[in-house]
């Protein structure tokens, strides 16, 4: 959920809480209002009787001085100073409905009999007013809650209007540009200070990228040189015959560790390349194309180890991403099928518009599979292999719409390469 959302929606809780609370208590004053006018009209009327009786001293139910109904009952065994008030409901037979009543009740001495006196006064026209004003009364709350609420929401989006301009260059920054982030400067404090931090922070991560790219690229090149040197040497040493046997030994394995230094060079090369996205070109790329040239360029260590490989192209398996890593994505999935398998084994390749899945046969792995693509994890240490073929699948995969899993089952070994809806 938004924060503007999750904001609103607090909002108008409160505020409908508030409003329900405020109404309730309105609609309770409004009723205490009407029924303490009534009461008082009510004791009114009871002063106009007993002023009645003290000057005639009996009582006769045609005389309506008053504006409300008087009922007199035998008082039985009430107390001389019996008087209440309550609501009662009269049976109306014109409009065949009860109809709700304000009775005052009290003791009055008639002559020489008690009796118990009951004024009522009708609440029709009171509970009207009373549904009247809490109607008019919800209907201007409802309104008011609406128009605060379009209120806030159109204040807080002009207040956050440069929090949201400011996610949006977050969104747009490129290292690659080798600047930070160009923020303006707002009126609001702690957006500017937001954007200050900002601003000084990205300028710092650009430099540190900018001089970590600097010095891989000098690295790199001041390593290839001494490397390609000590190559050079080394095999002008192979050709010569003037060597013993243990000497030419030694020789052998400086020449291997130079050419696996090498290898081990460019591999992390590459890695640091993916990392700070140097790979701009994107292109759809075939993938069954693709893998059909790779076999034949690898035919020579199939047939070395006399595998048996089969491509099922189900349907067009298609990537927009880096050439160049495609091919290497490709070949170190190929390549490590093929070092992984046993002689006579197979190779299956299938290919769906959603996945491409390559299993090999080879025998069970000896480390974690939730190891498998971290830098420098494979199957035997004494291994001609870097350990890094599929750490750089791994990333290639991270910085496209793809995933991939492994899973082993009956002396199969199975990467599966899948299309997500990543960016």
């Amino acid at each position: 959920m938004k924060l503007f959302d999750s904001t609103n929606l607090y909002y108008i809780l409160f505020s409908t809480l508030t409003y329900i609370f405020v109404g309730v208590a309105f609609y309770l004053v409004v009723e205490h209002v009407i029924y303490q006018e009534v009461e008082e009209r009510l004791t009114v009327e009871r002063r106009d009787f007993e002023k009645f009786i003290e000057t005639h001293g009996m009582w006769d139910e045609s005389c309506y001085f008053v504006e409300n109904k008087i009922e007199l009952d035998t008082a039985g065994n009430l107390p001389a100073n019996y008087a209440i008030f309550k609501d009662t409901l009269l049976y109306n037979r014109y409009d065949n409905e009860y109809v709700p009543f304000r009775e005052h009740s009290f003791i009055s001495t008639i002559g020489p009999t008690q009796y118990k006196v009951s004024i009522r006064k009708s609440l029709i026209e009171s509970n009207k007013l009373l549904k009247s004003i809490t109607g008019t009364m919800l209907i201007v709350l409802s309104i008011g809650l609406l128009l605060l609420f379009l209120f806030q929401r159109r204040i807080a989006r002009t207040i956050w209007e440069p929090f949201y301009a400011t996610l949006a260059s977050a969104k747009a920054f490129d290292l690659n540009e080798g600047r930070g982030m160009a923020l303006r400067e707002e009126k609001i404090f702690e957006f500017n200070e937001l954007n200050s931090v900002l601003t000084k922070m990205t300028d710092k991560i650009a430099r540190d990228y900018t001089s970590l790219k600097e010095f891989t690229e000098n690295a790199a090149h001041e390593i290839q040189t001494p490397l390609a040197l000590i190559n050079s040497r080394v095999e002008e040493l192979i050709q010569q015959s003037n060597f013993s046997d243990e000497q030419m030994r030694w020789i052998q394995n400086i020449h291997e560790s130079s050419i696996r230094l090498s290898r081990l060079h460019q591999a992390l090369l590459l890695l640091s390349k993916i990392d700070n996205g140097q790979f701009f070109e994107h292109t759809a790329i075939d993938f069954h194309a693709r893998i059909t040239t790779k076999l034949q360029e690898l035919e020579e260590f199939i047939a070395h180890k006399s595998l048996t490989v089969t491509v099922t192209p189900g349907a067009s398996f298609e990537v927009e991403m880096n050439p160049t890593l495609a091919d290497v994505l490709i070949t170190n999935l190929l390549t490590n099928a093929i070092r992984h398998n046993v002689p006579d084994g197979r190779i299956d390749i299938t290919l769906t518009a959603t996945t491409l899945t390559v299993a090999n046969t080879g025998a069970p792995l000896t480390i974690d599979p939730d190891r498998l693509f971290e830098r420098f994890k494979k199957q035997r240490q004494s291994s001609a292999s870097l350990g890094l073929g599929l750490a750089i699948v791994k990333k290639i995969c991270d910085n496209y719409p793809l995933d991939i899993h492994y899973q082993y089952h009956n002396s199969s070994h199975t990467l599966v390469l899948r299309k997500t809806a990543r960016a």
